[in-house]
């Protein structure tokens, strides 16, 4: 008997209207901003863990899109777990660049997974790097634009949850997409809308609406999140897992003016030790560290900077101007296409004779 055909995966209709509202579309201001969940357990109530998640805007490439970052880090039986995600996606959804990190740190056998996921022309490459102790194997996969059509990654998933419960969107109904799960092999992901939900937050009446996403596969995963109106998530919890997610604080937009029912007590203003603040010193090192990953993209997309940079340098220290700004001044204008072309440095007086030793 021949091997089963496997049935493609594609995105549906209600998919495809879903993407072409954002076709053309700019960069939403209104999603970004960052949330913080604390991770609970459902048997003890204590919070074992934590995930931010923070939408900003950048550049990839020259194309405006979201910056997603997000991390999930917390203790499974006194075993430190997480999943780190990077992720540049268009204002139409289309994931550029992702990159997504798993750890189980096992002690002395930890166990790391790191896939990164680039586009390109003729559709997108993966990078699947597995360590086990001391064992490391990679896997490298194709995925040609025929195929690729509606997929939505795990980044471009958190931008679409913010949008799909804004004013815009929030008449979306059940709409299939495509992913590349677990295994490296495409799947069929559906977000279906959950009915709406009265909730209290610090003594403050709200409603949140609901998207299960439910990833379609021989054992389907299914999360049920649950988002403020201003697209705050508030709720986060998956299917047969022992844990959930929820908002720590009141989000700043849901807090009256003085003239509501109700206000919040004013504490006065005292001195803010950040640094001795548990939840504000990791938020600054995920933001730092979000940055610095950032940074790290750009000039790898960038070689040419380094070699400007080196270039720059080495004239500088050769030449020792006395006035450096000027200096650079000229350095840096034979590279705009509307300065004239002139011979370098052509000016005696850039250079530092003082600096100049005699022979």
């Amino acid at each position: 008997m021949g091997e089963a055909v496997q049935e493609k995966v594609q995105m549906d209709a209600a998919g495809a209207t879903f993407l072409a509202m954002l076709e053309g579309q700019k960069i939403n201001s209104k999603i970004l901003f960052k949330d913080y969940l604390t991770t609970i357990s459902e048997t003890t109530g204590k919070e074992v863990g934590e995930l931010t998640i923070t939408i900003d805007t950048s550049s990839y490439n020259g194309k405006e899109c979201y910056l997603v970052s997000a991390s999930s880090n917390g203790a499974v039986d006194n075993i430190p777990v997480g999943t780190n995600i990077t992720a540049y996606v268009t204002p139409g959804l289309e994931t550029l660049e992702h990159t997504q990190h798993e750890y189980v740190n096992i002690p002395g056998k930890a166990l790391n997974k790191k896939s990164v996921l680039t586009r390109s022309d003729t559709g997108y490459n993966l990078v699947y790097t597995t360590t086990d102790g001391e064992e490391e194997a990679v896997v490298e996969k194709s995925f040609e634009n025929s195929e690729m059509a509606g997929f939505i990654s795990e980044g471009a998933n958190l931008v679409l949850q913010r949008l799909a419960v804004t004013s815009a969107y929030s008449t979306f109904t059940k709409m299939s997409f495509v992913l590349i799960g677990s295994d490296n092999e495409l799947s069929a992901v559906t977000y279906s809308p959950l009915e709406r939900q009265n909730i209290t937050l610090q003594s403050v009446p709200l409603q949140a609406a609901g998207v299960e996403r439910t990833v379609v596969s021989d054992t389907p995963t299914t999360w049920m999140v649950y988002l403020l109106a201003d697209g705050h998530m508030y709720t986060r919890s998956q299917k047969g897992s022992p844990v959930y997610m929820k908002i720590k604080n009141l989000p700043d937009s849901f807090v009256k003016d003085q003239d509501a029912d109700w206000v919040f007590p004013d504490f006065g203003k005292g001195n803010l030790n950040w640094e001795d603040d548990l939840e504000m010193l990791s938020q600054f090192l995920d933001r730092k560290q979000n940055l610095q990953e950032d940074h790290i993209n750009y000039m790898k997309r960038h070689p040419e900077l380094k070699a400007i940079l080196g270039d720059f340098l080495q004239f500088l220290l050769m030449r020792k101007p006395a006035d450096v700004i000027e200096f650079a001044a000229d350095f840096f204008s034979s590279y705009s296409v509307n300065t004239e072309m002139k011979p370098s440095f052509a000016h005696s007086e850039y250079v530092n004779k003082s600096a100049i030793k005699p022979e």
